[in-house]
This record gives C-alpha cells, structure tokens and sequence, in this order.
C-alpha cells in the first residue's frame, strides 16, 4: 500500500514564505546586473480572492456528463488529460483534495477519474499527439499528487498502479539507445532518439515527485538525466550596448543542435538542481545574470509566445532560487497577474501568443490553471516542491551526475538498466536499489538518505542555494 499522506501540508523541511508567490523575471533593463529594489508586497486579500476566483472558474467550467466527465472544454481533444491535469493540480495547490467534503473535493476527484481513464493498454498517456511526453507528465504529476490523499482509501491500490505503469513509460523511453549528445535525456515521444532540456525537467519533475510518494527510482536513472543538463549549459557574452559586469550563462534547448541558451529553460534547469541539490554555485550565479536582462512584461517576445508554460518555468525556478532575486520579481509578477485577470475569474491569453490559433487549442482553462499554481506557489501543498537531499550521491566524495561530454561523432550508447521501479512499499520513501551491474556504471549511491551536515548550505524553500 502506498504511504497515506492525510495532510497536503508539507513537513518541516519546508519553511513559511512570502504571501507572494510568483515569478517569470525580474523588470531589469537590459544593462542591469544586480537585482530591482523590492517592491511593495500585494495585497494579500487580493491574491486571495484572485486564487478563489480562478477555481470558482475551474469548477463551473468542468464537463460533468458524458465521455468527457471530469475534463474541460479543450478543441483539441488530445490535450485534454493535460489540461485536466493542469486544473487539478491546481485545486490540490491550495488544499482541496479528491472526494473531500469541501466546495472543490468532487471537481478534483471527477479529474482524476478523467485522467486515469486516459491512460493506453501500454501505460502512455500522451498517444496520438506530435508532444505526447509533456501530456503524460503532466498527468503523470497530477496522480502522484493524489496518491494517499483520497478520502476513500479503498481507490488507492489502483491509483498506485497506475502511476507504477505511467512511470515505467518514462524509464522504458530513457532506456533507448541514442547518441552521446542526446544520452540521459527525453524528447516528445517515449521512442525517440532525440532529447531537449524541457522534455527532460518535466521527467525529472515527475520522478522527483514520485519519490515523494514512496516509489523507489534507481540512481542510475537521474545521473545521466543531470549530466545531460549539465552539458546543455553555455557562456553567454555581454550583448550589443551592454556592460559587461557579472559573467553570465544559460541553458540550451537542444545541446549540440540549438546553440543561444533558452530563459524559460535556464530557470527549469534552475529548479530541477534546487530539487535535487544538485546546484553549482557558479552557474547559478550566471544564470540569475542572464536572467536579469530581460524586462518583465506581459506580452513580451522573451516568452517567445509561451507566456503561461515559460511563466510556469520561470516561477518555480526563480522562487527556489530565492533571495533578493525573489523578493524583487515576485510582487512584480503577482501585480502582472492579477492585473490581467477577467471579471469572470478566469485569465486570457497575451496578444502575442506563439501561433495563437494552435496554442488557443489548449482551451480557456489552460491559462487559468497555469495562473491559479503561480499565485498559489507559496503555499507548498504539492509533493514536487520538496527537495530531494543529494539522491544520486553516497556521501561528499559520492559520485555526480554524469558529466559525459557530447561525443564529436554519432557515437551510441548502451540503454540504463531496466525495472528501476518499484511500488511504494510502507509509510515512508523506500530506499532506491543499488544500480545493477547491467547499467555499467557506479553511482556511489549506499541506500542511504543524507540530512544537510551542520554548517552547510542552507536549501530551505524559497532561500538562496548559495552563500
């Protein structure tokens, strides 16, 4: 059986935070290297009733009959267990679990019955559409986020299985053998050879959550996926105009076939090595540099039109960053928020969204969802936003991720090892299994969870990760 957690509150390890919580960048120009002034905080009663606004939306725009019961209106029928998903998570945000006799229990357990109702006889989620992974993630995420949390605890043995089966998709599809450029990471499809860095953080995402709910995932899985981020980093020179101040960095789309780093994507890479403490102090500190030279704007071309998925990336990242850089962006994009929401609770789409036909294809309820977890992030009710403490490592002198540099040529490697997955099996996480000698490689991992040794960096939520 799996753990029950009856409270969506996280324990101790996470700390109370700022009443706001959002974030996509700061509102620097283009010459600052230092953070903005804070500025004032939102109101709080505000916020507050922007939050209750949108599920209000969410809740009297859920389909109720029919094949679709449980969903939103989508126009592209694919997108809908996403979409659903999305949705959810956002009412677990803030408190409202499924089948409990608050006003939302029976909206958030309707999704989840739409979801799991979704998943193929091969445990993919994402079939028929060009983008499958990012629909199976994000579903996959919504379930791991219910698991233990249902009133009738009867419904747990099947939920566990079936996020047990959603799970092996995503080590069965990093197992498949690719070059040295694209080993470790994940892409649209779970056959590809490809990988991109968004794709990969998603997975990332997913795994680190379900380790959360108790499922055991082997190291050998996370070592090549960090080391793929790791190669994805780049320099990043002074552009035309600007001062050259503090060095900065960033992240690419594709290593070796995308080469200007990506925002959205640094402040994801951002997030999943805060996750995973798995951090250099160095690039963090260029790539809050990079960050810092794009303006925050409602519409602006830096979302390269993705304004609520970039922004999803951004806030995450940015806030488990913390600090100064926090607590000056932050109210910016609380104001930026809750000054674009409709009278009717939900959120449009800015002007200038990327192929706005086929992204307004993602229905109404996309946006408010994507708002809703923003505003909501400071309450740390979901599962993903706890850290993991150094899963790939036995010990200071334990191994890293795997800093395999891309080779020059197509050279192919050999798939991870396979049933690096096991349901949870008591109260709490269990221990991830030594990698097998089919992986061909020593993670250094001893089964052993390590505590934060006196004196060193403090990786409270929504701190710094460096001093």
């Amino acid at each position: 059986m799996p753990r029950t957690r009856r409270c969506a509150i996280p324990g101790p390890r996470l700390a109370p935070l700022l009443a706001l919580v959002l974030a996509l960048l700061p509102a620097l120009n283009a010459q600052a290297q230092r953070p903005a002034a804070p500025v004032a905080r939102v109101d709080g009663a505000r916020m507050a009733g922007a939050i209750a606004g949108g599920l209000r939306w969410l809740a009297e725009h859920q389909v109720r009959e029919g094949a679709e019961a449980g969903s939103w209106p989508v126009p592209t029928a694919n997108y809908r267990p996403a979409i659903a998903s999305l949705a959810g998570l956002a009412f677990l945000a803030n408190g409202h679990l499924p089948g409990d006799a608050g006003p939302y229990g029976k909206n958030v357990a309707a999704a989840l019955k739409y979801v799991m109702r979704s998943m193929a006889a091969d445990g993919y989620i994402g079939h028929s559409a060009n983008n499958g992974m990012y629909i199976h993630d994000i579903s996959t995420l919504f379930a791991l986020s219910c698991l233990g949390m249902q009133t009738d605890e009867a419904l747990e043995p099947d939920l566990a299985e079936w996020c047990r089966r959603s799970l092996a998709v995503i080590v069965r599809s990093q197992q498949i053998t690719k070059t040295a450029v694209e080993r470790g990471g994940w892409r649209y499809d779970p056959y590809t050879t490809e990988s991109d860095v968004s794709v990969t953080c998603w997975q990332l995402l997913v795994l680190h959550t379900a380790r959360q709910a108790g499922f055991a995932v082997e190291p050998a899985v996370f070592s090549p996926a960090l080391g793929y981020l790791n190669r994805a980093f780049v320099n990043v020179n002074a552009e035309a105009g600007q001062e050259k101040g503090e060095a900065a960095g960033g992240y690419l789309y594709r290593p070796g076939y995308t080469y200007e780093p990506s925002r959205s994507t640094t402040a994801l890479v951002l997030l999943i090595q805060s996750l995973f403490d798995a951090s250099s102090e160095q690039r963090t500190r260029q790539a809050l540099a990079y960050l810092r030279r794009y303006p925050l704007t409602w519409d602006g071309a830096q979302y390269k039109g993705y304004f609520y998925f970039s922004g999803f990336y951004m806030v995450q990242g940015m806030f488990q960053v913390g600090g100064d850089d926090w607590d000056s962006f932050g109210p910016r994009m609380a104001e930026l928020l809750l000054d674009h929401q409709s009278g009717d609770g939900g959120w449009p789409y800015p002007p200038n969204n990327y192929e706005q036909e086929g992204m307004l294809s993602t229905g109404p309820a996309y946006p408010v969802a994507m708002a809703v977890l923003m505003l909501s992030l400071d309450k740390q009710y979901l599962p993903m936003y706890q850290r993991q403490q150094r899963i790939y490592e036995g010990g200071p002198a334990g191994a890293q991720p795997d800093q395999t540099p891309p080779a020059e040529t197509a050279a192919e490697t050999k798939p991870e090892t396979a049933g690096a997955l096991a349901l949870p099996a008591g109260p709490e996480p269990a221990a991830p299994a030594p990698p097998s000698e089919a992986a061909g490689e020593d993670s250094g991992w001893d089964g052993t969870w390590e505590e934060e040794p006196d004196g060193g960096i403090d990786h409270t939520i929504g701190r710094p990760v460096f001093k």
